[in-house]
């Protein structure tokens, strides 16, 4: 009878797994992100994802085990620019979201309009989120 309840005891534990979300990161270790559209972020990350800012802003907002971060690089003048994401790290104890700007070539033909280059990411993770540029 102990022998079952050690043993049930055991495939019990051996089922609760850690989450990458909760688990420390090796310093230098390239963390999982995707890439997300404006209808899969959530409500209150909506609203802040639709402002067109002029300057550069981000926000990093944390739900539910999920770090969503958005960055917007301000306002542009005409089309052809982007934000990509180059990197996303552990280091020093947090998370580091490299990006970098896009622009259009000299030669390109563009958008004549004022544009607002954004992009939202989420990671699952609980731990503190850094903004860099690349």
């Amino acid at each position: 009878m102990k022998r079952w309840i050690v043993v049930l005891i055991g495939l019990f534990l051996s089922a609760c797994g850690v989450s990458k979300a909760d688990e420390r990161y090796e310093e230098g270790e390239n963390v999982v992100y995707h890439v997300v559209t404006e209808e899969q972020l959530p409500q209150h990350v909506k609203a802040l994802y639709d402002r067109q800012h002029k300057q550069f802003k981000t926000y990093t907002v944390q739900q539910d085990g999920v770090m969503y971060v958005v960055i917007h690089l301000g306002e542009r003048r005409t089309g052809g620019y982007d934000v990509v994401i180059t990197n996303v790290t552990y280091e020093k104890g947090k998370i580091v979201v490299y990006y970098e700007e896009r622009k259009p070539a000299p030669d390109a033909i563009v958008t004549q309009a004022l544009t607002y280059p954004k992009i939202a990411i989420k990671i699952e993770t609980t731990i503190p989120v850094e903004v860099k540029k690349k």
